[in-house]
């Protein structure tokens, strides 16, 4: 006799078109962009940011932003800032996953040295069936 079964809703998680080189400028220009109107929780899974080609004099700044109120503004999630030649055996930045609903930007500038080409990676999860 067959019964009734439930499927929890599961996650997918995926590697984001977003990701790729970007290229460095001195005003903010946003890397990652994941706005959402379904007003369904998301997970924005993570990102890598490889800094290897920062060299001496270079400054480079990461931000996060969130939008937590439905029709709200940007607000700061959290910004750091990154100089010189990076260490060989952490060259890369990491951004832990953060759970989101109405949407997050990552953005970056380079305000000293030569403008750098910068590899990125970004994932983000989403409930099956949604988009």
């Amino acid at each position: 006799m067959a019964g009734a079964t439930s499927v929890p809703p599961l996650l997918s998680l995926r590697r984001s078109g977003q990701s790729g080189t970007k290229a460095m400028a001195v005003p903010w220009t946003v890397v990652y962009s994941d706005l959402s109107s379904s007003n369904i929780a998301y997970l924005f899974g993570g990102a890598r940011i490889n800094l290897s080609t920062m060299q001496a004099g270079d400054h480079i700044d990461i931000r996060v932003r969130k939008i937590v109120l439905s029709g709200g503004a940007w607000v700061n999630h959290d910004e750091l800032g990154y100089d010189n030649v990076q260490p060989a055996n952490h060259p890369s930045v990491a951004i832990s996953a953060i759970p989101d609903v109405y949407g997050i930007e990552i953005a970056m500038r380079q305000t000293a040295g030569t403008l750098r080409m910068i590899e990125t990676e970004f994932y983000a999860a989403k409930v099956l069936g949604t988009s």
